[in-house]
């Protein structure tokens, strides 16, 4: 927010952003810290052999950028058109952050199946919309973009879909579009 003289406080502008651009680009400074209002990003990592790996998707709510001009140390590309709103609060960067080294856990600590189903789980709690049977992700995820993911190749991904197809975990609706399935609850009886 910006203070005006007499107490007149003012919200910051919204920042507009087209899909396809990109507002933070990989070890290149940061001009700003901003929270996701609404719009879809793509989060990758360019290794120093050329190959890109898909940490993330961003959405509402979601924090972008960082303080201070420091370097990214990723690119986020805009997939739709989005606002973003500029924050100096940095709540929304630490979820982010602690999110992408759960990612990094489950590399470590996972089955490519289950790696595939946390994914899939996470972005449908994250950015997903309510569907027939369950909760759609809201973006196509090619095999590729999935397997890059979740550390493991395309092939394993493919075996590892449709395990998660047989088990009823997730449903596919044509290509890349993935609703994964409402998950039953089991609720103690009250004493």
């Amino acid at each position: 927010m910006v203070v005006r003289p007499m107490g007149v406080v003012e919200p910051l502008p919204l920042v507009v952003v087209r899909a396809g651009q990109t507002p933070v680009r990989q070890d290149e400074p940061c001009t700003d810290q901003w929270i996701i209002d609404t719009g879809l990003f793509a989060v990758s990592v360019l290794d120093a052999d050329g190959r890109t790996m898909l940490l993330d998707l961003l959405g509402a709510g979601d924090g972008l950028g960082l303080p201070g001009g420091l370097p990214a140390a990723w690119t986020a590309t805009a997939l739709r058109p989005a606002r973003l709103r500029p924050t100096h609060d940095v709540e929304g960067l630490a979820a982010t952050v602690a999110r992408l080294a759960s990612i990094a856990t489950d590399l470590a600590w996972f089955d490519t199946t289950d790696r595939v189903e946390r994914r899939l789980i996470d972005l449908a709690r994250r950015l997903g919309r309510p569907a027939p049977g369950g909760v759609l992700i809201p973006v196509r995820l090619t095999q590729d973009e999935l397997a890059s993911m979740v550390g493991a190749t395309r092939e394993s991904v493919n075996r590892a879909v449709r395990a998660l197809v047989a088990r009823g975990s997730i449903e596919v609706r044509g290509r890349g579009r993935y609703v994964v399935r409402a998950q039953l609850r089991l609720v103690a009886d009250d004493p």
